[in-house]
């Protein structure tokens, strides 16, 4: 089942490889191949007995349920509900049982050699971001044949858009880390290719010229220096790795910003504060309100903030849902109405009006989408599930032998707080259950005394 699901893991990658440079004409049909996959991996999946054998993945399955039970009562009860129903409940949970079998059957040794061989494509996926981050939009190393990808602002590497290519990024940025703080022993041959690969880490987040990329990757740096400072490791052995996360990043970062690719630097600086904040919910509702401060003297007003660092302004705007409390309906508009696969059935069909109809931002989305009541209930569990998973961590993996999942939960903090987990079935879903299961590995019988 292990082999499987690494095949898939590759397969999962190369979709974007095959719907953008080697079947471009079939890009559609490609898009659905990995349904046919998810049901035979599942399948076999039940026969083994490796979904519903454990508690929380019975907590998870009746959640889900029951969500997607009230998700149907949005939709009309025709032809075009019903598709779109199923639509949207593909978009939110196709690939939630692959979380529950990965548990199942992944163990520590298996994340260190599975985060390792990712590593090792670390240099040929750099070089295909430089290349695609200095030649012309329109070519084809960036929008594939028959611009597949419509000549796209930011390198998208193996995958038919951008966002894909960043979350990616991120999950090679943490196995890196993962694999770093999982180290007993830093010889200086591994010191040197660590410090290495960091620096092709480094040189990558500034390339796609991302602005999300920085916030996963400096808390990321922050939160595995703390646990580092706070692990059980040998003195030598903690400043090595100090001296890998932190100083080795920032100076890569320093020469990789004002040297190598300065022009990438400064384009993802620039657009870092030229978002359109004045369409932010949070904007629109409270610009004339204060931020609090110690000192009264030094309160600005949401508007001003919001003029001087839009990117923060729609950070916070990611988790501002208020407004759509007072919008949505006590049954919404149903599961998943909102995602991309539903507004494009529906704009086929005439009944829909196009993409982010219920809000640009996930937890916004979902309050329409599930109404006031079971919507706001849904949102405060993702961020009661955050902060429990935090405090887990910060309580159970402070041993030197577990702080490798720190990086993990930072990812998976982030990503449920911020990130478009139920918007689409892309890579972006993929990579986020993907790695909430590896965090339940954790939890296996096998691994009780790692």
């Amino acid at each position: 089942m292990k082999n499987i699901i690494n095949i898939f893991f590759v397969y999962m990658i190369l979709e974007g490889v095959f719907r953008k440079w080697i079947f471009p004409s079939f890009s559609n049909q490609i898009y659905f191949i990995k349904d046919f996959f998810l049901i035979a991996i599942y399948f076999l999946a039940l026969k083994k007995n490796l979904i519903f054998n454990s508690k929380y993945s019975k907590i998870f399955i009746l959640f889900i349920t029951l969500i997607s039970l009230f998700g149907f009562l949005g939709y009309e009860i025709n032809k075009t509900g019903i598709i779109s129903y199923f639509l949207g409940l593909r978009s939110y949970w196709l690939f939630l049982p692959l979380f529950l079998i990965i548990a199942n059957v992944y163990t520590k040794d298996d994340l260190i050699k599975f985060f390792k061989l990712n590593l090792y494509f670390l240099f040929p996926y750099f070089l295909l971001i430089l290349f695609q981050a200095k030649m012309p939009q329109s070519s084809v190393l960036n929008s594939g044949f028959s611009g597949t990808l419509m000549n796209p602002e930011r390198p998208s590497g193996f995958f038919t858009y951008t966002t894909q290519n960043t979350y990616y990024f991120i999950f090679l940025f943490f196995a890196f880390c993962s694999y770093l703080m999982d180290r007993s022993f830093l010889s200086n041959k591994e010191l040197i290719l660590l410090s290495l690969s960091n620096f092709l880490l480094i040189s990558i987040m500034v390339l796609l010229k991302s602005r999300a990329v920085y916030l996963y990757i400096f808390v990321t740096i922050i939160y595995c220096l703390i646990f580092i400072i706070l692990s059980k490791s040998k003195y030598l052995l903690k400043l090595k790795k100090i001296l890998i996360i932190l100083f080795i990043s920032f100076l890569s970062f320093h020469f990789v910003s004002t040297k190598f690719f300065k022009k990438e630097f400064e384009y993802s600086s620039v657009r870092i504060n030229t978002d359109t904040y004045e369409t932010n919910a949070l904007f629109q509702d409270s610009k004339n309100q204060k931020i609090f401060t110690m000192n009264e003297d030094d309160q600005k007003k949401i508007e001003e903030m919001c003029m001087k660092i839009s990117s923060g302004c729609r950070i916070l705007n990611e988790l501002y849902f208020f407004p759509a409390i007072r919008k949505a309906s006590f049954t919404g508009e149903g599961l998943g109405s909102g995602t991309a696969a539903v507004a494009i059935y529906n704009s086929y069909n005439k009944n829909g009006i196009g993409m982010f109809r219920l809000g640009e931002t996930e937890n916004a989305r979902i309050v329409m989408e599930l109404g006031f009541f079971i919507g706001t209930f849904f949102v405060l569990a993702k961020f009661f599930f955050v902060i429990i998973m935090n405090l887990f961590v910060f309580f159970k993996f402070r041993k030197s032998n577990k702080i490798f999942y720190i990086p993990i939960v930072v990812f998976l903090s982030v990503q449920i707080l911020f990130g478009p987990v139920t918007y689409t079935t892309s890579f972006i879903s993929f990579i986020f259950w993907f790695v909430m299961g590896l965090l339940f590995t954790n939890f296996n019988e096998e691994n009780k005394n790692l």
